[in-house]
């Protein structure tokens, strides 16, 4: 037996002239069956569910991501109606928004990733989030979706791109890092940093991770980032830390252990010989500006 589906539209959807929206759903068991005319691309924000697609059921859990494409049947449903939600935070977009980005890609291996979207010839994939980029992504493409401002259509227009960019380096390298030694680039070394800055990384855990002796990262860290590797995650940490500054009401302290500080004493000192300010003063710049 068939079951009925509706068609979602984007004009319902698209604001002025962006031509793309984000959200956060809550998926329930009420929401429709349905396909849509524009592209998506879905990331799983909270907690677990399934993904019913034309002829399969699949479960979902935190940190996935899918790129649906245009006409494609679906919709997510979280475990049970009363269990822990299903959150997913969606970028749906227009295709006549892609002539745009591919003339800004134009020549590269991203602007041939676009074509393929804009001829459909790209297909339903689903990936996960390694590192944590899509989830901060995400959090960029809502807040300028849902507070606008100057540019806003661009810098959406930029946040979109640089998300297919990620998504198409995800299906490159869809293998993900594991605890036994492989040769893995430089560059997912520094993504594995980025994702793992909170816990207590040595370079030794980084050399079992990735197959690089210590010495040779040393100078691969020196050579890419122009830091030692104890700076580049001393930097990793503090950039992470303003962040949660700017947007967080969390005490100092709170905030230090988050970002992997277990002594205040250190993480004032870190902090201002790179900020050249205290936690506390840099919060009282950001919030309360001249």
């Amino acid at each position: 037996m068939k079951r009925p589906m509706e068609t979602y539209h984007g004009d319902t959807f698209f604001q002025d002239d962006t031509l793309m929206y984000v959200n956060r759903n809550v998926e329930n068991f009420t929401g429709s069956y349905h396909n849509h005319d524009f592209l998506e691309i879905a990331y799983i924000a909270e907690g677990e569910g399934f993904h019913h697609l034309e002829n399969s059921v699949q479960r979902v859990r935190k940190g996935q991501m899918f790129y649906i494409p245009l006409g494609m049947p679906h919709v997510f449903r979280p475990t049970a109606a009363n269990g822990k939600p299903l959150i997913v935070n969606n970028c749906i977009f227009s295709v006549q928004l892609l002539p745009k980005l591919i003339a800004f890609a134009s020549g590269s291996e991203t602007a041939a990733f676009l074509e393929r979207m804009e001829d459909g010839s790209l297909g339903y994939h689903a990936i996960m989030d390694r590192h944590d980029r899509f989830e901060r992504l995400f959090g960029s493409l809502y807040e300028q979706n849902a507070m606008p401002g100057s540019g806003s259509a661009i810098y959406l227009h930029t946040l979109l791109l640089q998300l297919i960019i990620e998504f198409n380096r995800a299906i490159e390298h869809s293998q993900p890092m594991t605890s036994e030694p492989q040769h893995h680039s430089f560059h997912d070394v520094l993504q594995y940093v980025e994702g793992q800055y909170m816990q207590e990384l040595t370079l030794t855990q980084l050399a079992q991770i990735s197959g690089f002796s210590e010495r040779h990262l040393q100078r691969l860290f020196r050579r890419y980032t122009g830091q030692s590797w104890h700076h580049y995650l001393q930097t990793v940490r503090i950039r992470m830390s303003r962040e949660l500054l700017r947007t967080t009401p969390d005490k100092i302290s709170t905030i230090a252990e988050k970002v992997g500080y277990k002594d205040m004493h250190s993480f004032h000192s870190v902090f201002k010989r790179n900020t050249g300010l205290t936690p506390g003063q840099y919060r009282s710049d950001v919030q309360h500006p001249e």
